[in-house]
This record gives C-alpha cells, structure tokens and sequence, in this order.
C-alpha cells in the first residue's frame, strides 16, 4: 500500500462495503440449500447486517471536524470492489454442509480480520481507534462462527 493513510471515515467506508458483501454471500449461498444449512447461512447474513449497522452508526456519528473526509464515487466503488475481491472471493458454490459454510465464513472473517490490522500501519489518530475496534467486532464474528464449529461436534 506504499505511502497510502486512510482516515476514519475511508476505514469504516471499507468495513460498511465488506459487510454488504457479507450479506449477498451468505443470502446467495442460503437461497442454494435447505434445511439446517440454510438457516445457519441466514444467521450469518443477520449477523453481517447487524454489524452493518453498527459500522454505519459509527460513521454518521463521527465527528466531521476531525476527519477531512470528502466522499468520492471511485474511492466507494473501490472499497466494495476490494471487498469483493478480498473478503468474499473464496467460492459461489453451494457448501455440502454447515460445517463447510462455517468454515467459509471463518476464512473469510480471518482474512478481514488480518487486512485490517494491516492497516493500522497506514493511519493516524483517531482511525486507528476505529479500526482497532473494527478488529474487536471481526474477531466477535470469527468466534461466533467458531463456537457454531464446535456446537455443530456435540
């Protein structure tokens, strides 16, 4: 990303992109299944949605005087190309299961979860408080899809 910083509101602008992409990934998969495999991919599009919310409460709060933010098409359709591209790329196909879901979803939180601690790197204060907390609510979905894993065992 070379010389590249990203201020608060591009970092929550990405995270707002890449829970979209979340929602039509596990909404596309679930309309492919039935059964107990579709319910747990509606509950992982819930979720997706859910934190959405939170990410765009964050950034309709966000103090204007503090970040310089002017928003741009190409820098928004970047962002949600990029989290197409990074976050929901891994396949289309249906899963043969709920545990092959939920370890879709695992990959896909984990590599979310590693870009964005990459990019503490490329900010400055106070994105890097948004996005350390961006990292908390990744990590919240990576175990909640974990903790599915291992009910799915008993």
């Amino acid at each position: 990303m070379g010389q590249n910083t990203y201020n608060s509101k591009e970092i929550l602008k990405l995270a707002i992109s890449m829970e979209e992409e979340g929602v039509q990934f596990y909404e596309a998969l679930a309309q492919k299944t039935k059964g107990e495999v579709k319910e747990g991919l509606l509950s992982l599009a819930e979720d997706e949605k859910r934190h959405k919310k939170i990410f765009t409460k964050w950034y309709e709060d966000f103090d204007k005087e503090e970040d310089d933010y002017l928003f741009e098409e190409s820098v928004d359709l970047f962002f949600r190309n990029y989290a197409k591209a990074k976050g929901f790329e891994k396949r289309a196909s249906v899963p043969d299961s709920l545990e092959e879901a939920i370890d879709t979803g695992m990959e896909t939180e984990k590599i979310t979860i590693e870009y964005y601690k990459s990019l503490l790197d490329h900010v400055k204060s106070p994105a890097d408080e948004i996005l350390k907390k961006l990292i908390a609510e990744e990590e919240g979905h990576y175990n909640k899809l974990k903790s599915y894993k291992s009910n799915l065992k008993k």
